[in-house]
């Protein structure tokens, strides 16, 4: 293996120079003449570019790559018939926002009450939620009481459970 690259760098400093560089001449054997060495490697190298493969591509490549070039230049050409109905959901938006705005704004519609009915009106609803209120209000504030007693209760039971079972 190492002769073969002793060969190579010879070849190439042939190809650079007629005549061996000396750190070369130091590689090749001391048994070869350098003159004989220098004519085998010649022929060797003259061998080589002779049995060089010939590489020719098929006649049609050339016709499909320029194909596929010129396919690849040209741009997807898009439809112009529909291209403002890409615009339409912004618009629709907007009109959608403000629509929303000018509701809020206007509040609920109410059906006017006549004068002499509205006081009438206002001290009926206070006595009726007044009432309401006096019903729900005790248990309202007593269930969450009720139900915090009863587990207060079931815990002190466990306990006397757990304690009458841990006695001998």
């Amino acid at each position: 293996m190492k002769a073969w690259f002793a060969r190579v760098r010879i070849s190439v400093a042939l190809r650079a120079s007629p005549r061996p560089a000396g750190s070369l001449r130091g590689t090749m054997g001391s048994s070869e003449q350098p003159g004989d060495s220098e004519q085998e490697l010649t022929a060797f190298e003259q061998a080589l570019k002779e049995t060089a493969p010939k590489l020719s591509a098929p006649p049609s490549l050339h016709g499909s790559i320029m194909r596929a070039v010129r396919a690849a230049e040209r741009p997807a050409v898009a439809p112009q018939g529909l291209s403002f109905l890409k615009w339409l959901p912004a618009p629709a938006l907007v009109a959608l926002a403000l629509l929303v705005a000018w509701h809020v704004q206007r509040g609920a519609v109410r059906p006017p009450v006549p004068a002499s009915q509205q006081p009438l009106a206002a001290a009926t609803t206070a006595l009726e939620m007044g009432g309401r209120m006096a019903q729900a209000m005790p248990s309202a504030v007593v269930a969450p009481l009720a139900a915090e007693l009863e587990r207060l209760n079931q815990d002190l039971n466990n306990t006397a459970r757990f304690l009458l079972a841990s006695l001998p």
